[in-house]
């Protein structure tokens, strides 16, 4: 039995601990905040006998606590400038993401899809391919459930499809997948990340111990991924291409064919794949059709956290667009959606930390309105938009300004789009 510390008390710090103690490791927690929520957290965990009360930590971070541990197990929130990460580095304790320890205790194998934008549409797609050909098929990672808390449940003939974040890759030291995918790379996380350099690198560490025996797929009309292939060790294929699926089903999306192209891989029929394609309706919080309200569609795209996700909405949406853009600011050019702009969107209410950037990225395009209040933000897009016309937000950037993440901001949108549609009935 070894003492380890779990840094983060969110969805994957208990996941996290919960493992370690059914592992029968002494658990301890530090974590910086100390709101109601945490602190519900810790009590639970201290009911269920995860952790004792004298081993946790909450509203700070302190040498001598994280001095007891043997090793630390961090969130994908912790940044490596965290108070924590910086004692165990002094102290020479070993750092793991809760990626690598939920990957040394899993009995099945894995599909990792990592990318900047797409991937939850195509972890959450694979997954219904696998459960639709009959296999047992476990989604999870940063889609929502993180890895460690579906331990319990996966057996050898399972298959896990799995969301990885540039965040937890970091850490890895010997996760493994069978199959990797990689979407697209672009400007992200610039906030945490010191530069694109590092970005890129933590991405590409999806396949970093992949050998002949798996296989990844890369997106070959990206020149970055283009250029990497020969340096990988396992086998590679462009799921752009592959199978000649694109042209042979008409199918131009990107994110379809990843899917395809992986469920292909592993056994899925085409009839299949196309009925879960014909049948897919997206995920909440991308490109949601949320309301029609006096002739306005509402589009809550609030996962759209990165300029390359927004590039996406607005490529798929026809014109006539009051575009809602804005949060904390985590890198990325949003120049390059002037192009888009210029042709679809009527004008922009820009909220929060990023309306400076927003600004000077887009000045000269369309009207920019800037808003304090997101309330108002929405409102004020109503006003603006005309009948036949849509109200899209898209924000472009990270929510932690605002919101506590993307999914309180659209449900928070959804909510007051429904309050317009009662002030302004039929």
């Amino acid at each position: 039995m070894s003492r380890v510390v779990v840094v983060g008390l969110g969805k994957t710090g208990i996941g996290s601990a919960r493992l370690l103690a059914g592992q029968g490791e002494t658990v301890l927690i530090s974590e910086i905040k100390s709101d109601g929520a945490i602190k519900n957290a810790a009590e639970r965990l201290i009911k269920d006998n995860v952790v004792e009360m004298r081993n946790v930590e909450l509203g700070s971070h302190t040498d001598r606590f994280i001095a007891q541990a043997k090793l630390m197990v961090v969130s994908p929130g912790v940044s490596n400038d965290s108070l924590a990460i910086k004692f165990a580095e002094r102290r020479r304790i070993p750092i793991i993401s809760e990626l690598e320890l939920a990957y040394s205790a899993c009995p099945a194998p894995i599909i990792a899809v990592t990318g900047t934008s797409g991937k939850t549409t195509v972890t959450t797609l694979i997954g219904e391919m696998l459960r639709k050909a009959g296999r047992d098929a476990v989604v999870c990672g940063n889609i929502g459930n993180p890895l460690a808390s579906e331990i319990k449940r996966l057996k050898k003939d399972s298959i896990v499809v799995l969301e990885a974040s540039s965040f937890q890759l970091e850490r890895i030291k010997n996760f493994k997948p069978r199959a990797s995918i990689i979407l697209n790379i672009s400007e992200n996380h610039l906030d945490r990340h010191r530069d694109m350099e590092e970005y890129i690198s933590s991405k590409l560490r999806v396949f970093l111990n992949q050998d002949k025996h798996s296989f990844v797929f890369l997106n070959g009309k990206q020149t970055l991924l283009k250029e990497i292939a020969s340096a990988i060790k396992c086998r590679v294929e462009f799921f752009d291409k592959y199978r000649n699926f694109g042209k042979k089903y008409n199918i131009q999306n990107e994110n379809y064919l990843a899917a395809m192209s992986m469920a292909w891989f592993e056994g899925v029929s085409e009839d299949v794949m196309l009925e879960v394609i014909s049948k897919f309706r997206g995920i909440e919080h991308r490109l949601e059709h949320v309301a029609t309200i006096n002739g306005v569609d509402f589009i809550n795209d609030s996962k759209a956290t990165t300029v390359a996700s927004v590039e996406w909405a607005l490529k798929s949406i026809e014109r006539n667009i009051v575009l809602i853009m804005g949060g904390r600011y985590k890198g990325g050019d949003f120049g390059r959606l002037k192009k888009f702009v210029q042709d679809k969107v009527d004008c922009i209410v820009a909220i929060g930390e990023a309306r400076p950037h927003i600004k000077s990225g887009l000045r000269g395009t369309k009207d920019i309105i800037e808003k304090n209040d997101f309330d108002d933000a929405v409102r004020t897009a109503f006003k603006k938009a005309r009948n036949g016309g849509r109200v899209l937000l898209s924000p472009g950037c990270s929510s932690f300004d605002m919101f506590k993440n993307y999914e309180e901001r659209g449900r928070i949108f959804k909510e007051l789009c429904s309050r317009l549609s009662l002030e302004h009935p039929p």
